[in-house]
């Protein structure tokens, strides 16, 4: 099938090189068969009409392409130029093998393919790049043109997760898309964001999961979407470990919480608050261990070497605004920090060591301090009033130490909590694990009906009420999965 362009030859790859004018191409349509030309597309702000007519734009043959199979119009998002396609045709305009329909408007991402019909031949769509200079001439590099988008991993409240291709390294990565925003094509706001950005992907930490890059692509005129790619971790999340052992060995958990801690460390000194530490963003990355022979790296199953503890989803606020962040955040409080939960903005680094006791406690004994099974209180004023105890049988062999250790982080007044130096520094890390005895009869009835003051290190623990049963992770995880809740899985 021959296909034939009106003016074009300026347009000509294999044209004489001249001086032109500085964005004259916008695109290219690569065609999949064999010894059949490519088509350029010129930026033409009018539009440009692709069809049999020699009237259009461009002209291509085939017995059932229309005289207007499509029109191809330039449009600015967020500061960038791109291209919506419309389908003009009576016998079909496709993209991706998918029919678009006669008056639809669909944009065009790098390596989407566009059919013309049966007969008018198929083409690979890309963008336009400065081959001398290597730059893209009308738009920033999009996502479409440096990966290849995979399978879903997950999916959550504000975003999926999917698996991507590097085109370039043929890496494997991880890309967080995010539910679509609206479009802002302001240069302050944008500027704030792109510093904000710089700083997420400055960030290098061996316990941090690693922002690759981002890029904001349009859906349509009005909206658009970010699109976050990161290190992609194999080996899930701690959410994952405690629900398969229930609980956390105490020696296993200090492991994990040192290495934990130890990114922490490093985001608050970057001036970072992650501000949503709980067990489905705390990844694990684990070396299999060949032979029993082999020694272990820490107190790991029988079966691992080595495990690493990768932090996720630190700095999302940058990425789907504050007040959506917050609100987010507030609709599942088992591990938000009361500041949080007041919707104090001036809070600090101290949200994140609230949110490291909370976890703890869950490691510890498989369940949460605050929930609604353990009311009255109701969930919210059990966090904004302290109000948690160490319950018999559960916290019966675990040693005062790591009680003192939560009950330091598990602090309302943020002033009088722990920060990341106390809390790295407390003794709890360089003692010896042991277990601890049981609480007798006669010490169970001496103990308080009370939440214990957290402001002594002497820390009481409480036998559990009769009415009460914690529900845990495993539990409310089976519970969830019955209900067909979509838990965020992030990486």
């Amino acid at each position: 099938m021959s296909l034939s362009r009106k003016r074009i030859l300026s347009f000509s790859e294999n044209a004489p090189k001249r001086q032109v004018r500085r964005y004259e191409n916008i695109a290219r349509l690569y065609s999949t068969r064999s010894g059949q030309s490519h088509i350029v597309i010129p930026r033409k702000p009018t539009g440009v009409v692709i069809g049999r007519s020699s009237l259009c734009d461009i002209k291509i043959v085939g017995s059932d392409v229309s005289s207007k199979h499509c029109q191809l119009t330039l449009t600015i998002n967020n500061s960038q130029e791109h291209l919506y396609i419309t389908d003009l045709s009576s016998n079909g305009l496709y993209i991706n093998d998918e029919l678009c329909g006669k008056g639809t408007n669909t944009l065009l991402k790098s390596g989407d393919k566009v059919g013309f019909a049966k007969t008018g031949g198929q083409f690979i769509f890309r963008y336009s790049f400065d081959e001398e200079e290597g730059t893209v001439k009308t738009h920033k590099r999009t996502f479409f043109d440096d990966y290849i988008l995979g399978n879903q991993l997950g999916s959550g409240h504000y975003a999926v997760v999917k698996e991507a291709r590097d085109r370039t390294t043929g890496d494997i990565v991880a890309v967080k898309v995010f539910h679509p925003n609206k479009s802002s094509n302001g240069d302050t706001n944008d500027a704030k964001l792109q510093q904000e950005m710089n700083l997420l992907l400055s960030i290098n930490h061996p316990n941090i999961v690693k922002f690759i890059s981002h890029y904001i692509e349009p859906l349509n005129q009005n909206t658009v979407s970010t699109y976050l790619v990161l290190e992609k971790m194999n080996n899930g999340e701690l959410f994952q470990r405690i629900v398969n052992k229930l609980k956390l060995r105490q020696d296993e958990t200090k492991a994990i919480f040192k290495q934990l801690l130890s990114g922490v460390h490093y985001l608050h000194e970057n001036n970072i608050i992650h501000r949503d530490i709980k067990p489905e963003n705390i990844l694990l990355d684990v070396t299999p261990r060949t032979s029993l022979n082999e020694k272990q790296t820490g107190p790991w199953d029988d079966h691992e070497y080595d495990v690493k503890v990768k932090i996720a989803d630190f700095g999302l606020a940058k990425f789907i605004g504050e007040l959506k962040f917050t609100n987010t955040l507030c609709g599942t409080p088992a591990y938000v920090a009361p500041e949080i939960l007041l919707n104090d903005r001036n809070y600090s680094t101290k949200v994140d060591l609230w949110l490291a006791g909370v976890l703890l406690y869950v490691c510890l004994c498989g369940f949460p301090p605050f929930s609604d099974e353990l009311a009255p209180p109701n969930m919210k004023d059990q966090i904004l009033q302290g109000k948690y105890a160490f319950y018999s049988p559960y916290w019966d062999d675990i040693s005062d130490s790591a009680l003192d250790l939560i009950s330091n982080l598990l602090v309302v007044d943020a002033r009088d909590r722990f920060d990341i130096v106390r809390t790295c520094h407390h003794f709890w890390f360089g003692e010896a694990d042991q277990q601890v005895r049981a609480v007798s009869d006669t010490e169970e009835q001496d103990m308080e009906e009370d939440v214990p003051s957290q402001s002594s290190s002497q820390v009481k623990r409480q036998v559990l009420r009769s009415n009460t049963q914690p529900m845990t992770l495993k539990e409310r995880f089976t519970s969830e999965l019955n209900f067909g809740y979509d838990r965020s899985s992030i990486l």
